[in-house]
């Protein structure tokens, strides 16, 4: 599949990204992963009259008082590294660059050379650098839509990511190692996962209303290095709010949640990050 995307949230926004159907290939070896960015997304269609098209922005800036280095390693929703065209410069599976104290660098995806393509970013950092993914969605005859989302740091205590196996909810036997908001009233959510290491993980997700009780259960496996997302569309969690706790098995994994607003909340987006304990 190869980072080929399917819908994030659904009809009414056409997201880069992949179901649940992961390739069963050889995936490379990941070198061990400090940072991440959950989720990637760029292409579609751009023809005058008929635009339908994804991009990521980045913005990373150095808080230091010396020089600081950035090195993005691309990978899409299969775990081989992704060739990732950038605006000014040439498709790589990498980019690096070095940020000035107190400097921010920005840099674009090309949304005009591929299909609506999917995945995630490794980020390897030295120095005092914090970061964010801008997500722009176009698609002829309504505005721009715009969210982001932060910079990842693996084991950081910042409630953005966690091993797997930590948390205990009282709500479901197994701990979990994180929960994702979602709201299906009015709106339609959507959730992104990478596993980022070189080992083969499964993510048990538990479904849970605002009162606690279970709705629904799924499992996710994902290869190494590989990438999923998709839209909450079963009718078990229609029309409702609560969380997805995602119970993993102790391997660290990068996850973020996307809302878009239906019907009278039409022209809304914003994300939801983890919540952690």
């Amino acid at each position: 599949m190869n980072g080929r995307n399917r819908n994030l949230l659904g009809g009414a926004m056409a997201v880069a990204v992949m179901g649940l159907g992961l390739a069963q290939i050889a995936s490379a070896q990941i070198a061990t992963v400090t940072a991440s960015i959950p989720y990637i997304a760029f292409g579609g269609t751009t023809a005058p009259g008929n635009v339908n098209a994804w991009t990521t922005e980045f913005a990373f800036t150095n808080l230091g008082s010396s020089a600081a280095s950035v090195n993005l390693r691309w990978y899409g929703d299969n775990g081989q590294p992704l060739a990732v065209p950038v605006v000014g410069a040439t498709r790589a599976t990498t980019q690096q660059f070095v940020i000035a104290p107190n400097g921010t660098f920005n840099f674009t995806l090309d949304n005009t050379q591929d299909p609506l393509t999917g995945g995630w970013a490794a980020v390897d950092i030295s120095g005092s650098v914090t970061g964010q993914a801008i997500f722009h969605s176009a698609l002829t005859g309504r505005p721009e839509y715009i969210t982001s989302a932060p910079l990842v740091h693996n084991g950081a205590p910042n409630g953005l990511i966690v091993l797997g196996g930590g948390v205990p909810v009282t709500t479901v036997a197994a701990p979990v190692s994180l929960a994702l908001p979602f709201n299906n009233v009015g709106n339609v959510t959507g959730v992104s996962f990478a596993n980022i290491t070189s080992v083969a993980q499964t993510l048990v997700l538990n479904y849970v209303d605002n009162s606690g009780v279970v709705l629904m259960s799924q499992t996710v496996p994902l290869a190494p290095g590989a990438h999923t997302a998709f839209p909450l569309s079963d009718s078990r969690v229609a029309g409702k709010k609560g969380v997805v706790l995602v119970n993993g098995d102790g391997s660290p994994y990068s996850a973020i949640a996307f809302l878009q607003g239906t019907g009278a909340n039409a022209g809304t987006v914003a994300t939801l990050l983890p919540l952690t304990q």
